[in-house]
């Protein structure tokens, strides 16, 4: 009996380790990151009018622009914010006055409509922002080319 038991515990072992040499690592390859699109340099150029709504200051604190918000629409259309700029991105005396910002993104591929939204604070001293505006025509971001092309033939 005792013999029984020492052959089964000794089976028992010997196929723990077999089963365990048997065990095997495969080494998985990370998938690649995805492609990078070009970083590009965005100028957003506007006019706005502050003669019914100035800029907020410290003493203007209600009925008043904040800044503006501008991007591109996305597939879904759906406005994709690249910056929100200050009021201070406009300047001059007379009305409207010229507005420029710059902002530093990747943009997709494709026709891409820029938007923009004024943000203000309402007279109830909330704040708000408009629907957004749309670029009269799409701008077209192009795939970029490849470089050191040759072809051989024999």
């Amino acid at each position: 009996m005792k013999n029984t038991v020492r052959i089964l515990l000794l089976t028992i072992l010997t196929t723990s380790l077999w089963l365990a040499s048997c065990t095997k690592t495969v080494p998985v390859t990370p998938p690649a990151p995805p492609p990078v699109n070009k970083d590009w340099l965005i100028t957003a150029s506007f006019s706005y009018n502050f003669t019914n709504y100035m800029q907020c200051s410290a003493s203007v604190t209600s009925g008043c622009i904040t800044g503006f918000t501008w991007g591109y629409l996305n597939a879904q259309g759906a406005q994709v914010p690249l910056k929100t700029s200050p009021v201070t991105v406009c300047s001059g005396a007379t009305q409207p006055q010229a507005c420029t910002d710059t902002a530093n993104s990747q943009l997709p591929i494709g026709s891409d409509t820029f938007t923009i939204a004024v943000n203000y604070i309402d007279s109830a001293g909330k704040s708000q922002v408009t629907s957004p505006v749309t670029s009269a025509s799409p701008t077209v971001i192009a795939a970029g080319l490849p470089q050191g092309f040759t072809i051989a033939t024999q």
